[in-house]
């Protein structure tokens, strides 16, 4: 049997915003989101993405509207929005491979994926955090306010299968803050703003702000959990 094989090559973007921080040697946080989705399929339709990944774009945003305002912070803030997530997260490859800052300058990584809906098995109003056992960073963002838990899901491997991951395998504590991960929208042409859950999103972004303001203004760094590291 034969194959033909036809090559394609398309380009991707990431775009990067910078806050700078007052202290140089304090470190960098990261908040990222995905800005791709799926496009038009061969018979014309349109998939919007308005969850998967408008909603953790609009999240990025809007921290980065709040955490602007204000003095400066200690800490740089690094806002990312990063092109082919649904191709095999190239962008975030090509970010982790050559980043604008080093590395190890980068504390915490806080990626939003798919915000834009509930999940029935949290308290009402809370996101999940993906591995949020495999660091201290969610137990500390909930200690000052964030509405987020464990993912209820740890079959799916979440943690592994987003943007984050990229950053968590060079050692970068890094993880991944969803709504409603299974949500019978994802990756139909169902995932419209017209599905979106806008007071829940309101409600759960506006608790990561001040958790967030803590983290670029204090000396806390995040580690790894026991066994929590990729690759232990």
């Amino acid at each position: 049997m034969k194959l033909n094989l036809i090559r394609e090559e398309v380009e991707t973007t990431n775009a990067i915003g910078y806050l700078p921080g007052t202290d140089p040697k304090a470190g960098v946080i990261l908040l990222a989101a995905h800005v791709d989705h799926l496009g038009v399929q061969s018979d014309g339709t349109v998939m919007y993405g308005a969850n998967d990944d408008a909603s953790g774009v609009a999240a990025v945003l809007e921290l980065a509207h709040a955490l602007s305002s204000g003095k400066r912070h200690k800490r740089g803030i690094l806002f990312a929005a990063f092109g082919a997530e649904e191709m095999g997260g190239f962008g975030s490859r090509a970010f982790a491979a050559a980043p604008p800052v080093p590395l190890g300058d980068i504390v915490a990584n806080l990626a939003f994926e798919m915000i834009g809906a509930q999940d029935p098995k949290l308290p009402a109003g809370t996101m999940m955090m993906t591995g949020f056992e495999r660091s201290t960073l969610g137990p500390a963002l909930v200690e000052r306010g964030a509405l987020v838990a464990k993912d209820p899901y740890p079959e799916q491997n979440f943690f592994a299968r987003s943007d984050n991951y990229q950053l968590a395998l060079r050692g970068v504590v890094a993880h991944t803050i969803s709504g409603w991960a299974v949500t019978p929208t994802y990756h139909s042409p169902q995932d419209t703003i017209a599905n979106l859950d806008i007071p829940f999103m309101a409600r759960a972004v506006q608790s990561l702000i001040g958790p967030v303001r803590w983290l670029a203004d204090g000396d806390y760094r995040p580690d790894w959990t026991p066994g929590g590291k990729p690759g232990e």
